[in-house]
């Protein structure tokens, strides 16, 4: 009986021992952003997303300023726009802007920090002028698809080469800073900033568990929870 009986409070302490405390409401929509999310390709988090197609914007208009042959410049300047600008394929202006938005759901929690609080509202604000030049492709791209001549597209083939690649690395002003206002902020900028602010955080960010970050709903009040029963068909998940 003296052996059940250790062997039942050793059995106790290792479950004492094993059980961790769930993350913060606010701390899992800012891993959404940073780290981990169902609604992206392979789960990624929506920056890591965004960041992945700011890469292949820039990769193919690279592609079409390179090409002398019409038809096929505007098909790759057709797949530049596609990565900067689709509902459909979580584009980097989409991408962004989800990241933005679940950055205002870590403030607008009910366990959010003053820290949130007070930065969240800034970093939405300096996401703007990446989503302005998405939208800038965009328009661009159909400028392209509508010229009749090689020269005709490379001057917007040009322009979207400068656009894509500001997205992901800043763009450069007169001083030659790269990002230095939020106006020249790209990615690289936007991701820094939410760093910075996740490593003021008190109690301390850390990264989120990935079952925290796939299994978060909101209920039909509002209540976001943990769904340990994935009862998503009765719930609110992301987008």
């Amino acid at each position: 009986m003296r052996c059940a009986g250790v062997w039942i409070s050793v059995s106790a302490l290792c479950v004492t021992a094993c059980v961790s405390r769930p993350p913060t409401i606010a701390h899992v929509h800012v891993g959404h952003a940073l780290t981990a999310v169902p609604s992206t390709p392979n789960h990624v988090g929506y920056l890591a997303q965004a960041e992945s197609r700011a890469r292949e914007a820039i990769d193919m208009a690279q592609r079409a300023g390179a090409s002398g042959d019409l038809p096929q410049m505007k098909k790759y300047v057709a797949s530049a726009a596609e990565a900067t600008d689709s509902p459909d394929g979580f584009g980097v202006k989409q991408a962004l802007a989800l990241a933005a938005d679940h950055v205002s759901f870590a403030a607008t929690s009910a366990d959010a920090s003053t820290n949130l609080h007070q930065s969240a509202p800034v970093f939405v604000s300096h996401t703007a002028r990446v989503l302005e030049r998405c939208s800038l492709i965009r328009l661009l791209a159909d400028d392209v698809a509508a010229s009749t001549s090689v020269p005709e597209a490379q001057i917007s083939i040009a322009e979207i080469r400068k656009l894509a690649q500001a997205n992901l690395t800043g763009d450069v002003d007169a001083s030659g800073a790269v990002g230095s206002s939020s106006a020249q902020y790209g990615l690289a900028q936007i991701r820094s900033e939410l760093e910075s602010i996740t490593s003021r955080e008190n109690p301390p960010y850390v990264t989120v568990d990935r079952w925290y970050l796939l299994n978060l709903v909101r209920l039909p009040s509002g209540k976001w929870i943990f769904d340990r029963l994935r009862r998503t068909d009765s719930m609110e998940g992301y987008k």
